[in-house]
């Protein structure tokens, strides 16, 4: 007998010893291939590990994950793209660097760039957004990005809102990626912020083509603003197909 209950005691022990094992090397091993609902510890390994702390808000990256987690169970999402996330940090004022492209499979972030917002959304910071016609305002929430077109302001990427009445006329308005001139940092040092477009998020132009083909065809970006901070993220409005 107590032969048998030593060896249930390894037992117990390797078992638990294994679990231990596994969580203590998470941080090396988290692979959205897995297709798991991540925990809010497992959130805040991965923000560490991606040394975001001190680019982006933890209140923007755990919307961004767990709305990630959401959109990969629709039939919209196409899932060879889901390594790849982009963040806009709307908290941020425009001249710092608020857009942010991560591979989460890869364990590291490849862009930072800084973003313009709309001229009905704010002056140095965003503060007021829109999904209205002839607003200028930027839309928040999660959107798809999708193809890339030749525009009037050149190369130029489709994004397709996903929150109904948040910012699903998104296409209807024409709200897209693309270059501007007052897009960097000599105009937010000369006039003390960026830009501001109608309502696009407008890039860098020595930036614009390598983000664009970076995430065009399906990427998921959410778009984040002091409205969204430090609280729980409404889903509700989640759209199921796009325009």
């Amino acid at each position: 007998m107590k032969l048998l209950k030593s060896v249930f005691t390894l037992i117990l022990y390797f078992i638990f010893s294994l679990s231990l094992f596994a969580e203590i090397n998470f941080s090396n091993n988290f692979n959205l291939d897995m297709k798991k609902k991540f925990s809010d510890l497992e959130i805040k390994t991965m923000y560490r590990d991606l040394s975001l702390n001190d680019k982006v808000s933890f209140s923007c990256f755990n919307n961004a994950i767990h709305g990630l987690e959401k959109i990969e169970d629709l039939e919209i999402f196409d899932s060879s793209n889901n390594n790849l996330l982009v963040m806009i940090d709307y908290t941020k004022p425009s001249t710092e660097e608020r857009l942010f492209i991560i591979d989460l499979k890869e364990k590291r972030l490849l862009i930072s760039s800084l973003v313009t917002h709309g001229r009905g959304t704010g002056d140095l910071y965003a503060t007021k957004f829109s999904n209205k016609n002839n607003s200028y305002s930027t839309s928040s929430g999660f959107y798809l990005t999708g193809n890339i077109y030749n525009g009037k302001n050149g190369a130029s990427l489709q994004l397709h809102g996903l929150e109904k009445g948040k910012n699903d006329n998104a296409i209807k308005r024409t709200i897209v990626m693309h270059a501007a001139e007052y897009a960097n940092k000599k105009f937010a040092e000369k006039y003390g912020r960026l830009g501001r477009s109608k309502g696009c998020l407008a890039l860098p132009t020595e930036l614009n083509i390598k983000i664009i083909n970076l995430i065009s065809g399906g990427v998921v970006l959410y778009v984040h603003t002091n409205l969204d901070e430090n609280r729980e993220y409404d889903f509700s409005k989640l759209l199921s197909k796009i325009s």
